[in-house]
């Protein structure tokens, strides 16, 4: 005898009906939420775990079509539905994307991983599987679909992901300045001299180093000089676009690179810090206060350029501003 439809084939006769029974009590004893439909896309069954997982019963669901209200706000294929039409890869995307893949394990079975914000009381991320339900002579008269709530791994994964970004953000970051630190710096700066090797732009490098900062620890101490320090970082990251960036280079030492920058730029740049931070008073006490100046060395990336040289022509161009006086700016090009 050949059955064109699953109900055909759960109740021709009294032991069919027994097997249903039993059908029934072994989809119940599936803890993962699992649906069965036709291939009119009627649900004929609809389990516990499913019951849980969505808060609709088996009573509001099994007869209808609905089976996409738990997940979607207006009707929509699942991924059984698109089985009972002919899983076409073409559907699968569409609906999909490229949140799908083949099973590993069911042929002609699709698996597929999403978030549902419809699901449950905030949403939830759920894995599904889909596979085809046939006939004696492989005809599909059906489809079955498990799902599987990943909610709490993909919890886990993103608290990781994010972790690894804290971690990585700390490594490369001045924790008393918030600016980046000396290992960024040599990174960011090979990355800017690969840019502009490759697409012929320049840009500047700029280096300041903080005037009498011994003096400042020694006549305020060094919590003093903590707050002189990050007052500058602070007046350092208030002037920059966000395709500059900034490093404290050492200890009162600072790096500035400034993208499609030339020289002249980059000495006005500085020289609006330079007068930012004279103009600032830093509380050195209960009734007092301190003023603290800082001198800057400019170059500029010419073709030929290494890391050593830029570092060299910055480095020299600095000590010239020191060698001639406090809160100055010196270019070498």
């Amino acid at each position: 005898m050949v059955f064109t439809t699953i109900n055909e084939a759960l109740s021709t006769d009294q032991e069919s009906q027994t097997d249903s029974s039993l059908m029934l009590q072994v989809f119940d004893r599936i803890a993962l939420p699992t649906f069965v439909i036709d291939n009119n896309h009627t649900i004929l069954h609809w389990n516990r775990a499913l019951e849980a997982l969505t808060g609709l019963s088996r009573e509001e669901m099994v007869g209808t079509s609905d089976q996409w209200k738990p997940f979607y706000q207006s009707p929509r294929p699942c991924l059984a539905d698109l089985i009972v039409d002919g899983g076409h890869d073409a559907d699968v995307q569409h609906y999909y994307q490229d949140k799908y893949r083949t099973s590993a394990l069911i042929p002609d079975a699709y698996e597929a991983e999403d978030f549902f914000p419809e699901c449950g009381e905030s949403g939830e991320w759920l894995h599904f599987t889909a596979a085809s339900l046939t006939d004696a002579n492989g005809a599909v008269i059906g489809a079955i679909e498990t799902l599987d709530n990943i909610s709490p791994r993909k919890k886990a994964e993103f608290e990781l992901i994010e972790r690894e970004r804290k971690y990585r953000e700390l490594s490369i970051t001045d924790a008393l300045t918030g600016l980046n630190n000396s290992r960024r710096f040599y990174e960011q700066l090979e990355l800017a001299i690969e840019t502009s090797r490759r697409y012929g732009h320049t840009f500047s490098l700029c280096f300041l180093d903080l005037d009498d900062f011994k003096n400042v620890n020694d006549t305020y101490g060094h919590m003093v000089g903590d707050l002189v320090l990050e007052t500058l970082g602070t007046l350092i990251k208030a002037s920059l676009r966000s395709s500059d960036s900034a490093y404290r280079y050492g200890g009162e030492e600072f790096a500035i690179l400034l993208p499609l920058t030339d020289h002249e730029g980059a000495t006005r740049f500085s020289d609006r810090i330079r007068e930012s931070l004279r103009n600032h008073n830093i509380p050195a006490s209960a009734d007092s206060v301190v003023q603290v100046t800082t001198c800057v060395g400019i170059t500029q990336y010419k073709s030929g350029d290494d890391t050593r040289l830029l570092l060299g022509r910055a480095d020299n161009a600095l000590y010239e501003a020191k060698r001639l006086g406090k809160d100055c700016t010196r270019v070498e090009l």
